[in-house]
């Protein structure tokens, strides 16, 4: 337990407590709550688009320069930056979850930080292997040296609300990643684009705003580490895996149109992961599950009307991507699944912060549903019917898991 100057530890912060590791000046000069988390919403959900845009960007600038085999050896290597990105991806919960709590922050040693970079180097020539990637670039990729502490740092601006701050971080994360991505690509190819990523990262690291935990210690439930990383990635691959198993599940023809609707769908997910970082340290302070679930209901709203651009677009998108128009009612059950799954984003990241113990069962029942039908051979359509059933019932069965009333009080006695 930290020392706090003789000051005793409360079992709740009062309602009026500032912002964690605020000045007295800096808490004079703060703008109203409600402006500051809206302005910062907004700031954090383009930082958190921009990284997926800076992918689509680099594809589309390095694929001229490339040849084919060149080109689809960068969609494996983004592909492998993502799996990566999932291994790191509980850090900033985590890290949150403790500022707020005014716990200890999370550190990485340096033997730690020395064992993590051995492992990388010592599983980079077998995934070259398997991916037919360059050593050197896949040992760029699975560097998480500088991923774990830029998470605890951003987790940290997520506990204090600093969302403006965060975003803008993501933001420079985001355009340093098409300038370095691009130059070294053109110059060293597929090595040049790794390295140019992780010193991309390297530069969010160094600008990143470092914020200080809440002065009080309070006690709470705490979703373990484990549990923590489980959801996450398993969420990740949950919303991925009709993409992923549909080359299997379907017919050739089927999955090339199952895949003109499904690939645009996906940027309703994209759209909408901002909101449950927004809502994780309120929900975290005050153990409220009625805005988990007022955010869900919000979530599915926005989703459903992005849904309804996408099907407005829809012959643009076809013509983009070089196939014939997207099937309506195939657009609209896909576009309906990921307001959903945007929902069950918000649903266990507030699991998370409620400090339930595995928010992550559900997604497996997901996940076993969608890959039963590798038993048959549905058309493009009845496979989107599936997903999106999944989703609906996945969504239920995790409200169900981390909304319920927990045996224990949320809130924990101090320690003594």
């Amino acid at each position: 337990m930290r020392p706090h100057d003789g000051k005793p530890e409360h079992s709740a912060p009062p309602p009026s407590t500032p912002e964690p590791g605020a000045t007295p000046s800096e808490q004079g000069k703060q703008a109203p709550p409600g402006m500051r988390i809206t302005a910062g919403g907004l700031l954090l959900w383009g930082g958190t688009v921009s990284i997926g845009f800076s992918t689509v960007v680099l594809l589309a600038v390095l694929s001229r320069h490339l040849h084919h085999e060149g080109f689809a050896a960068l969609s494996t290597l983004f592909g492998l930056f993502f799996v990566a990105s999932l291994v790191t991806s509980g850090i900033p919960l985590r890290a949150a979850a403790l500022a707020v709590d005014g716990a200890p922050p999370m550190r990485m040693t340096a033997v730690q930080a020395t064992l993590f970079a051995l492992a990388g180097a010592a599983v980079s020539p077998i995934i070259a292997y398997l991916l037919h990637l360059p050593v050197l670039a896949v040992f760029f990729a699975t560097q998480v040296v500088i991923a774990i502490p830029l998470g605890i740092h951003r987790g940290a601006l997520i506990a204090a609300h600093r969302f403006d701050a965060m975003g803008g971080n993501l933001f420079l994360e985001g355009g340093t990643r098409i300038l370095l991505g691009s130059l070294a690509g053109l110059v060293w190819g597929l090595v040049g684009v790794s390295a140019g990523l992780v010193v991309a990262s390297g530069v969010a690291l160094i600008a990143v705003p470092r914020q200080q935990s809440a002065p009080v210690r309070t006690v709470r439930r705490m979703t373990s580490m484990l549990h923590t990383w489980l959801a996450l990635v398993l969420l990740g691959l949950f919303v991925q895996l009709d993409i992923l198993i549909a080359p299997s599940v379907l017919t050739h023809s089927a999955a090339t149109k199952y895949d003109v609707a499904a690939v645009p769908s996906k940027g309703v997910y994209l759209v909408l992961v901002a909101v449950s970082t927004l809502i994780f340290p309120y929900v975290r302070v005050h153990a409220q599950r009625r805005t988990v679930v007022l955010a869900s209901a919000a979530t599915v709203g926005i989703g459903l009307a992005v849904t309804g651009v996408l099907v407005a677009l829809r012959g643009t998108i076809g013509a983009v991507l070089g196939q014939n128009v997207a099937s309506l009612p195939l657009l609209v059950a896909l576009g309906v699944a990921m307001s959903i799954a945007g929902a069950t984003g918000i649903v266990i990241n507030g699991g998370i912060a409620l400090g339930v113990p595995r928010p992550w069962p559900p997604l497996i029942l997901g996940m076993a549903c969608l890959l039963a039908c590798s038993f048959t051979r549905p058309s493009e359509a009845t496979f989107g019917i599936v997903v999106l059933a999944a989703q609906a019932g996945t969504l239920l069965l995790t409200a169900w898991v981390c909304l319920r009333k927990q045996p224990q009080p949320a809130l924990l006695p101090a320690p003594a």
